[in-house]
């Protein structure tokens, strides 16, 4: 298979890469919401504030619609390592592939086994050597 593992490779670490940036960058839209959030009303004590923050008649409201974003959210920062490990490995899976059918290969099989073989008895030539 004709693959640039190099390539590939390089963009699963990118792709980790952006999945880091994206979370820091969600860590800081978090920091400046999440101190807002008090003024959006006392749901405990103010009718509005509980109907915007709570919902009303089976309709959600803004803190069930955020914790549901927050957790998207968080879902999705996780999911770009993941997807960055599995593009690196499937570089790697498709290198070893490569490598299982070349050592198909009869010659490269024989030479494989010749490797493998344990503490065999090796000829030596004894024939005399001239030098002149």
């Amino acid at each position: 298979m004709d693959i640039d593992h190099t390539s590939m490779e390089a963009g699963g670490k990118g792709i980790r890469d952006q999945g880091r940036d994206l979370d820091g960058t969600i860590k800081g839209l978090r920091n400046q919401l999440e101190p807002l959030i008090p003024y959006f009303g006392n749901p405990e004590s103010d009718e509005a504030a509980r109907t915007f923050r709570k919902g009303a008649d089976g309709h959600p409201g803004f803190d069930s619609a955020y914790q549901d974003l927050m957790k998207a959210l968080d879902n999705m920062v996780k999911a770009y390592p993941a997807i960055g490990d599995g593009v690196v490995a499937m570089s790697k899976n498709v290198k070893m592939a490569d490598w299982a059918s070349m050592v198909n290969n009869p010659a490269v099989r024989e030479l494989i086994e010749f490797g493998k073989r344990k503490n065999d008895e090796i000829a030596v030539p004894d024939t005399p050597v001239e030098t002149t």
